[in-house]
């Protein structure tokens, strides 16, 4: 009996937590499965139903949607992307673990025949709902520093100085300081304990976020490339860095750029592209003002794509040398600009690496900054601190990224490497070779 016939019925629930893009890896994910036989289904916020189904994917709810978060904080998008990128903590306190029980809930339903989850780093009710199920998961990390490894070390938002420090010090002082901030922050995930103890779990005194976000069996994927970074001694047993796993469309139909931003690309030399992806977005502060000034500064097309709540104020700056939209699929786009210039997030990161393009980030909360000193030491970028970028400052970094040969054939060395990676293949081989 082939592979196809003996893996098609059997249930595998993809749970992935956030943005998109923490949702488009599960996507690209999901379709390698599909290739291969199985019919997986992707639970996720409800905002991404359409999208989801589009492609294809079986869908299925799982809370909190974005606009439960909004009405229990009684915030707007724009409001909760302020507060979530000036704490550390609040994302996690606020906006995911009070919500955890109504998401073990969900995943308790969808998992009933499961024979196994996938899971984002955020899913802690799909984690305990397998727990309680006991089915095992497989843990999906979207970036190097969700594995905290002491031989590797991330850089720490808003503590950038005991990150170079810990590099110096080597794995054994800095696996001593990672446990004291994990009990440090162990009364954040009390409302996982209470969830534990009500449901008959054994207690577990893991960091919820990293260490118990790992199963039993300790498999692990990284869907990011080894450019990134590799398997450290101190990663799960059976760890794999798998590469990128891209997906790139606005609806789920597929990607195509607006026949406005085709025309405008068609029109002259390649642009300066600006972004800041999916979240980060809703609250821009001077970016795009400052952006556009060192445009004009450099005599550069550019290309700012400000979300769609931003795009009737900067209606007024739309002119032949520059194009203003809300959003616009970065594999079409990337590979025709001259240089991006983003905020660091992983899909951006991704889509960025795999377009050869010199880039400028501006990394503003969670694993963007480290995202952006990996860049940087691959030597395909530069970065700026938000608080720092103004126009005269991103003028010099551009003028540096784009007047420096190194920059565009490290860029150009990166791509051939990623277009030699399969990460959502490698990934879909390795779930299916688990539900032997």
């Amino acid at each position: 009996m082939s592979a196809q016939r003996d893996y098609s019925t059997r249930k595998v629930v993809l749970v992935a937590v956030g943005s998109l893009g923490d949702l488009h890896p599960f996507m690209a994910l999901a379709l390698s499965l599909r290739a291969r036989g199985l019919s997986p289904i992707l639970a996720t916020a409800a905002e991404y139903r359409s999208k989801v189904e589009a492609a294809g994917i079986a869908f299925a709810p799982l809370r909190p949607s974005f606009d439960e978060i909004e009405r229990h904080l009684a915030m707007s998008r724009a409001e909760l992307a302020q507060r979530i990128i000036a704490s550390n903590q609040f994302l996690l306190a606020k906006a995911v673990l009070p919500f955890v029980r109504e998401a073990y809930e969900d995943m308790l339903a969808l998992s009933a025949d499961a024979d196994l989850l996938v899971t984002s780093g955020l899913a802690f009710g799909a984690r305990l709902a397998a727990e309680k199920r006991g089915i095992d998961w497989i843990a999906i990390v979207l970036q190097p520093m969700m594995f905290l490894s002491a031989y590797d070390p991330p850089v720490i938002p808003k503590a950038e100085w005991l990150s170079a420090l810990l590099r110096r010090l080597g794995p054994g002082p800095t696996r001593i300081l990672y446990e004291a901030a994990k009990r440090a922050t162990a009364r954040l995930f009390e409302p996982i304990a209470g969830i534990r103890a009500a449901e008959g779990l054994a207690p577990d005194r893991r960091n919820a976020l990293i260490d118990a976000q790992f199963s039993p069996r300790g498999t692990a994927i990284g869907l990011y490339s080894s450019l990134l970074g590799d398997v450290q001694p101190d990663y799960p047993a059976r760890s794999t860095v798998a590469g990128f796993a891209r997906y790139d469309s606005a609806d789920g139909r597929g990607a195509a750029l607006d026949p406005r931003l085709e025309a405008f690309m068609n029109a002259g030399p390649p642009p300066l592209v600006f972004t800041l992806g999916s979240f980060i977005v809703y609250s821009p502060g001077v970016f795009y003002r400052e952006s556009l000034i060192a445009a004009r500064r450099l005599r550069r097309r550019a290309v700012l794509l400000v979300g769609e709540a931003q795009l009737s104020a900067f209606a007024s700056a739309r002119a032949d040398d520059v194009y203003i939209g809300d959003y616009a699929p970065h594999s079409l786009l990337f590979a025709r600009a001259a240089a991006l210039i983003h905020h660091g997030g992983i899909g951006t990161l991704a889509q960025g690496l795999s377009a050869g393009r010199p880039q400028l980030i501006v990394p503003h909360f969670a694993d963007q900054l480290d995202n952006a000193a990996r860049a940087v030491r691959i030597g395909v970028a530069r970065t700026v601190a938000p608080a720092r970028f103004t126009a005269a400052r991103a003028t010099r970094a551009l003028a540096e990224l784009l007047g420096n040969d190194a920059y565009r054939e490290r860029s150009a060395l990166v791509r051939d490497r990623l277009m030699a990676e399969d990460g959502a293949g490698r990934a879909a081989a390795i779930i299916i070779d688990s539900l032997r």
